[in-house]
């Protein structure tokens, strides 16, 4: 990565803290610029705009989706593939709690960010291609829209995380309790049984 690269993903770092900790509209450009050790005209040869900033600061970084997107998991039980549908939701989020922060805050208020929201959160894994499938054939508990279930469980997520991170500082200590209360919930839900 060139020195350029470099102090552009600074200042998205930077800029996603403020954010994610002070909100949008009360952080201001030169205090990022400052935290960047940078000038305020020098991040704007990177960023047009604190929009375009705050559209780069919710980007999730999710490196293993694009493998596992095709892979086959029809010969997994109901229990099996909700275990593992809830545990990759955990860990993306655990791994962008940042910059899900920022979109569950913001959205609401900047629609282009809530448009972004909705795509980045619906990317049709292969998980959610089996549940679907399953829930079409009778095998699991209907739901009218996929997105709704995805929604939800994100929502609980990132709640439940931040809620956690207010009152200890820090993300959750017993993160395999979390998991498996978050797993059983959504078994409950989908096919009837913890």
């Amino acid at each position: 990565m060139n020195k350029g690269e470099q102090t552009k993903q600074r200042i998205i770092q930077q800029a996603r803290t403020l954010f994610s900790t002070s909100g949008y509209d009360a952080t201001k450009t030169s205090e990022i610029a400052k935290a960047c050790g940078i000038s305020e005209a020098a991040m704007y040869k990177y960023f047009n705009s604190k929009m375009e900033l705050l559209k780069a600061c919710v980007v999730t970084a999710e490196p293993d989706e694009e493998t596992t997107a095709h892979t086959d998991l029809s010969q997994s039980t109901n229990e099996e593939l909700i275990e593992r549908y809830v545990n990759k939701r955990i860990t993306m989020i655990e791994r962008n709690h940042e910059q899900y922060s920022i979109l569950f805050a913001e959205s609401s208020r900047y629609p282009e960010l809530s448009q972004y929201f909705d795509q980045s959160l619906y990317r049709q894994s292969a998980e959610i291609k089996e549940i679907k499938r399953r829930i079409e054939e009778g095998s699991m508990n209907g739901i009218q829209e996929i997105f709704t279930l995805e929604l939800g469980l994100t929502a609980g997520i990132c709640s439940i995380l931040q809620h956690d991170q207010m009152n200890h500082g820090a993300l959750l200590q017993n993160l395999s309790e979390f998991r498996s209360e978050m797993t059983r919930f959504m078994k409950y839900g989908l096919i009837g049984r913890p």
